[in-house]
């Protein structure tokens, strides 16, 4: 009984342990011999009859938690065809015909690069880091979710990243829900990104998370026009804080070392209720010598407040009426940004239908920005889509 169940846990299906196992000195060797079957001739299909050898092959098969690792010790099997008078090497799907390991062994590689470098599983596994690598990309290739087999996500986010930043960009298309990348399509100009678009593997999405990059709502629409656009809420509210950064940096008491310049971005930026008693003075003493500066951190203030309207009616009400005030009455930099959020009015009200923000697609850009650093970089774009959609969240 412990036999098989160790058998079940090895992952070896095809083969038995047997009473053959061995102490060595990084791990244990074990001893398994094939199951009883029979092997039909290649070219008569007729029963073919063993051809005894007498050889072994020891293969590392997987390793344990007090890294040790566990070889096994497989037979050589050959069958013989009497009718024909051929003789051939059986092959079994968790032995490769060549190499010192075994599938079950290049799988556990591949699992152990997830979160790690190549460099760093193959120097603790002691397999070339090229080896490691392309170990990983081919368990990728099998593995990776298949668009066949999941319903279309009803929701996505779209954000751009970058391969080596000023020059190759791609685009990431994700579930919303799911957080689950199921598209990244090189390019960041608007018909590289409708051709993406086109190539997406489901139908259109009710409704797209985006950016407030010049053009998108257009480009989207031209590929699919009946889905709803949503502008991100961190975009939007970014708007204001850099504003904000602007004008800091501009007044005469702005900071000049990195502490003071975080802990004035900090004061400026954070909602009141997340300062402490100290910073909220200390930002009423400084708005107060600032009467531009006070102008813009109100008005960001006053726009928040629109996002915690209970209804799509409401935040509408909020949006006009703050549009309405800020357009004549709010200073120089706020005017601007009540043009842009005009353009942009019926994508930000949709966040009150949809609920939805690109925080999972955000997310994800700093898992794409720890998978380049650790990689040194990433040449090849197609075995980058392949790590990228690894690491992220798998499709529910």
């Amino acid at each position: 009984m412990y036999k098989q169940f160790t058998t079940d846990i090895l992952h070896l299906p095809t083969f038995i342990l047997n009473n053959e196992g061995e102490r060595v000195k990084d791990g244990w060797v074990l001893g398994v011999e094939l199951k009883p079957q029979n092997h039909l001739c290649p070219l008569c299909f007729q029963e073919s009859i063993n051809h005894a050898r007498n050889k072994n092959r020891f293969l590392r098969h997987a390793w344990v938690s007090t890294r040790e690792t566990i070889y096994i010790r497989v037979p050589v099997h050959r069958q013989r065809c009497e009718d024909c008078g051929i003789t051939w090497t059986v092959e079994w799907p968790e032995v490769p015909v060549r190499g010192n390991v075994t599938t079950h062994f290049k799988q556990m590689i591949a699992r152990k690069c997830i979160g790690q470098s190549f460099e760093a599983v193959a120097r603790e596994m002691a397999v070339p880091p090229s080896t490691v690598a392309s170990w990983f990309y081919t368990y990728a290739e099998e593995t990776l979710a298949r668009p066949a087999d999941y319903e279309a996500p009803p929701a996505l986010c779209m954000d751009e990243f970058a391969h080596k930043r000023g020059h190759t960009y791609s685009v990431a298309l994700q579930d919303a829900h799911t957080g689950h990348v199921w598209q990244t399509h090189p390019g960041k100009s608007r018909e590289r990104i409708q051709e993406g678009l086109r190539r997406y593997p489901f139908q259109a999405p009710e409704v797209i998370v985006t950016d407030l990059a010049p053009g998108m709502a257009q480009t989207v629409h031209e590929i699919w026009p009946e889905t709803a656009i949503v502008v991100d809420k961190f975009h939007v509210i970014q708007l204001f804080t850099q504003a904000l950064d602007r004008a800091r940096k501009l007044e005469g008491n702005n900071g000049t070392s990195h502490k003071n310049i975080r802990h004035q971005r900090r004061l400026l930026m954070a909602r009141p209720k997340h300062l402490k008693l100290e910073e909220k003075e200390t930002l009423r003493t400084w708005l107060g010598e600032n009467p531009e500066l006070k102008k813009q951190w109100v008005a960001l203030q006053k726009f928040r407040d629109i996002y915690c309207a209970k209804s799509y009616k409401k935040a509408q009400k909020a949006l006009e009426d703050w549009c309405s005030h800020y357009l004549f009455e709010g200073a120089n930099a706020t005017k601007s940004i009540v043009k842009t959020v005009l353009k942009w009015k019926q994508e930000i009200l949709n966040h009150f239908t949809y609920g939805l923000t690109n925080a999972r697609l955000e997310g994800t850009n700093n898992l794409i920005k720890t998978l380049k650093r650790r990689s040194y970089g990433c040449p090849n774009m197609y075995h980058f889509d392949l790590r990228i959609r690894m690491e992220c969240r798998p499709p529910a």
